[in-house]
């Protein structure tokens, strides 16, 4: 749905007319301007392929076209509608896609939706993260003798998908193929050159899959941006002063800082003082929960928060009565090992206590928030298995993948998505894409047609010129979340690993949890795809 920064693929012979077809009927006439040039490319792709014996291809070619011609011929689509929808598909335009879907689902044979909680139901704002660096901060001076961080939290600098290299210090974005991005490689704030980039991981740039395990941290989480701009300016200010350092250790003390602040109760009680502040309201929020229990859905919140910050969140949300508008609260649920261990869950009595016996049905029927707990429970309880539960979360590690190993449908909440689209959709944007696609196009087509070593460097460094402004106008520092260059990043790869549906806002997926059937868009996974 979105436009890439991989180029339109080259011109099909099968798409153009061949140049006797053209002259037979107008002798004399010779073909100029771009009409010339496509005759050029298409004569010149026939006689590469005959070059290497592909006659066969070239009568495929032929077949192709005439199975075209035949599909043109046959009846529309349209014809199989009622004419009153007919009618309305010529006077509508088409709806803007809001919920993207990497595999069908269909919303009427869902019988239960579950909801994560930080940055699904509640969306923070930016405040929040700034608090989360300058509170880690104070702990890593204060508490772990550090000398003055006089930096401040930069929203414009880290972006989701990240891995902080402990081996060497480096801030790297990943391809989908596990290949760190050039020019989306930082120590401490200075960008990295490729060619400090191939010393440490050689020619290809890839980082294997147990090297990222052993030696990498991940940063798959919107929360997760202050601790990578924290990082990052503690490296710098290592490398400001020829402070010697072991990049592990510190990426230990920044991760222990940034834990102690999400535990020791500052950040709740902050919350807590001035929820508008640092949550989004969702407009009509409390009317969309309703609906989607009138269409005969149980609602649930499943969450890694404890109680009382959700509690505080969705009072401020949904007002006080906010349980009644789920069927279903567990809290501190330690995704996401909720999902392989055998645990029961304790019920918090209406008084406030913890009661000490293992959560049951009646527990559930009396709206008792639950605590910890774990799938096979939570089957056994309410009886929903399979893909007839849909979880929404937007964290697709911990959240979103192994309920859908373990069969649950999914979908990812991706804010960033927002500003993808808007920016994809801009003049500039649009001008350097067509750019860079034609820079693509004629580099296949000068290659095919013998240019020299020169032609052909003139134009991967106007190319990769054109790519750079693009990348830059997502993100300064790492380009896209989603791409960087002709490739998908290792996040992007997740999201279509592990959410069936994704989509920005919450509100978004509520407008369609009645009966909406989602379908999943054609994506090209090879070049040659159709």
């Amino acid at each position: 749905s979105m436009r890439t920064e991989t180029g339109r693929p080259p011109t099909s012979t099968s798409n153009t007319r061949s140049p006797s077809s053209t002259t037979s009927r107008n002798p004399g006439v010779q073909p100029r301007g771009p009409l010339a040039a496509r005759r050029a490319s298409s004569s010149s792709s026939a006689s590469v392929l005959r070059r290497f014996g592909a006659a066969p291809m070239l009568r495929r070619f032929g077949g192709a076209v005439a199975a075209r011609r035949a599909a043109s011929s046959a009846p529309s689509l349209t014809s199989l509608l009622p004419p009153a929808v007919a009618a309305r598909l010529r006077d509508a335009p088409p709806e803007p896609e809001m919920v993207f879907c990497n595999r069908a689902l269909r919303m009427d044979r869902v019988k239960a939706i579950g909801f994560d909680y930080d940055y699904t139901l509640a969306s923070y704002t930016s405040d929040l993260n700034e608090l989360i660096y300058d509170k880690a901060k104070e702990h890593l001076t204060e508490r772990s003798n550090y000398p003055p961080i006089e930096t401040s939290y930069d929203k414009t600098f880290a972006v989701r998908g990240l891995l902080f290299d402990r081996r060497h210090g480096f801030l790297v974005k990943l391809t989908y193929a596990r290949a760190v991005s050039g020019d989306a490689a930082f120590l401490g704030r200075r960008r990295l050159g490729e060619d400090e980039l191939r010393r440490a991981y050689g020619e290809a740039l890839h980082l294997d899959p147990d090297y990222v395990t052993a030696h990498c941290s991940r940063f798959n989480d919107i929360f997760s941006l202050s601790e990578a701009c924290l990082l990052a300016d503690v490296v710098q200010l290592a490398v400001d002063r020829g402070i010697a350092f072991d990049a592990t250790a510190l990426a230990e003390d920044v991760a222990q800082a940034v834990t102690w602040v999400h535990i020791n109760g500052e950040l709740h009680d902050a919350v807590k003082a001035a929820p508008a502040r640092f949550i989004h309201p969702i407009l009509g929020f409390a009317d969309s929960l309703a609906a989607a229990r009138r269409s005969g859905k149980k609602l649930f919140i499943l969450t890694n928060s404890p109680l009382s910050a959700l509690d505080t969140g969705m009072r401020y949300l949904l007002g006080d009565d906010w349980r009644d508008a789920f069927d279903l609260v567990v809290a501190s649920s330690r995704k996401p090992t909720f999902f392989s261990r055998d645990q029961p869950f304790r019920a918090v009595h209406a008084e406030g206590f913890t009661k000490w016996a293992r959560a049951e049905f009646r527990d559930v029927e009396k709206r008792r928030p639950l605590l910890g707990g774990s799938l096979a429970e939570l089957t056994r309880i309410t009886g929903w298995e399979g893909r007839e539960v849909l979880y929404v979360g937007d964290h697709v590690h911990a959240d979103l993948r192994e309920p859908r190993r373990r069969g649950w449908a999914t979908c990812a909440i991706v804010r960033e998505l927002e500003t993808e689209i808007a920016v994809a959709a801009t003049e500039e944007y649009e001008h350097l894409h067509e750019r860079s696609s034609e820079a693509d196009d004629l580099l296949k087509r000068c290659q095919a047609l013998g240019a020299g070593s020169e032609t052909l460097d003139a134009l991967e460094a106007e190319r990769e010129a054109l790519r750079v402004r693009q990348r830059r106008l997502f993100n300064e520092s790492f380009g896209s979340v989603f791409r960087h260059r002709a490739d998908a990043t290792a996040y992007a790869f997740a999201v279509k690993q592990h959410a069936d549906l994704y989509t920005s806002r919450l509100e978004h997926l509520l407008a369609g949890a009645d009966e909406t059937r989602f379908y999943p868009t054609r994506c090209k996974l090879l070049p040659h795809d159709p």
